[in-house]
C-alpha cells in the first residue's frame, strides 16, 4: 500500500477510535524536523498506532532504522498492521511493553528520540536514555506545554496538576543550557526540540 493512503487510513482510524496521533499543525514541523537532521538510529516512545513513526520513516538517512515502544495491546497490534502494509516494515522495530522497563534494556546508541508515551514520564525516561544519546543528538518531546498549562498563567485542573508539573520539571531540565540546546515551539500542544550536548560537558 503506497505510504499516503496508510498516513490516511491512520488519521480515520485515530479520529474514530479517540488515539492521540500528531496534530495537523505539527506533522509539518515534525517532518521538518526529521528531513533536517536525518537521523540513522531513532528510538520512539509512544508508537500509539505508527502513525509518526511511519511519517519518520522516509526522512530518516537511508539503511537507518526506527525502534519504537508500546505499551497498549490493541495500539501495539494496529502499529504492527499498519508498518506491515508499508515499504519501511523492514527499517522499523516494534517492542511491545511498558517503556520504564525496556528502555532499562535498551543497546546502542540513538541520534535522535521521540518521546510522545505518558507525559509524565519524560523525565525519567530520558534520564534513562541519555547514556545511549550520541553527542550532538536530538530529542523530540511532544505536547509539552500541555493545553496552555505548563507554561503561562492558566491554572491547570487538580486531576492535571501533577503532569503539569513533571512536564515543568522535563523543560527546566533540557533548557540547562550547558546540557542542551532547546527550541519550544508552539503549535499544536507544544513540541520541544534538544540537541544534546554531550557526556564531557
Amino acid at each position: 500500500m503506497e505510504l499516503n493512503e496508510i498516513l490516511n487510513e491512520q488519521r480515520i482510524y485515530a479520529m474514530i477510535n479517540n488515539v492521540p496521533i500528531l496534530r495537523e499543525s505539527e506533522v509539518h514541523l515534525f517532518e521538518e524536523l526529521i528531513g533536517l537532521y536525518r537521523p540513522t538510529s531513532v528510538l520512539e516512545v509512544g508508537t500509539a498506532i505508527g502513525y509518526s513513526t511511519l511519517l519518520m520513516a522516509p526522512l530518516i538517512e537511508q539503511g537507518g532504522r526506527i525502534t519504537s515502544i508500546e505499551l497498549d495491546e490493541v495500539r501495539y497490534e494496529m502499529a504492527k498492521y499498519y508498518i506491515g502494509q508499508s515499504d519501511y516494515k523492514d527499517q522499523i522495530t516494534l517492542i511491545k511493553g511498558d517503556a520504564k522497563d525496556v528502555l532499562t534494556k535498551i543497546k546502542g546508541e540513538y541520534d535522535l528520540v521521540f518521546l510522545d508515551g505518558p507525559k509524565g514520564q519524560y523525565l525519567s525516561q530520558l534520564e534513562v536514555i541519555l547514556p545511549h544519546v550520541k553527542e550532538g543528538g536530538v530529542i523530540l518531546a511532544d505536547n509539552v506545554l500541555f493545553r496552555g498549562y505548563v507554561r503561562g498563567d492558566k491554572e491547570a485542573p487538580h486531576r492535571f496538576k501533577t503532569i503539569v508539573k513533571r512536564l515543568q520539571s522535563y523543560l527546566a531540565y533540557v533548557e540547562n543550557k550547558e546540557l542542551f540546546n532547546t527550541t519550544i515551539y508552539p503549535m499544536g500542544d507544544g513540541m520541544s526540540v534538544s540537541v544534546w550536548k554531550g557526556h564531557n560537558k
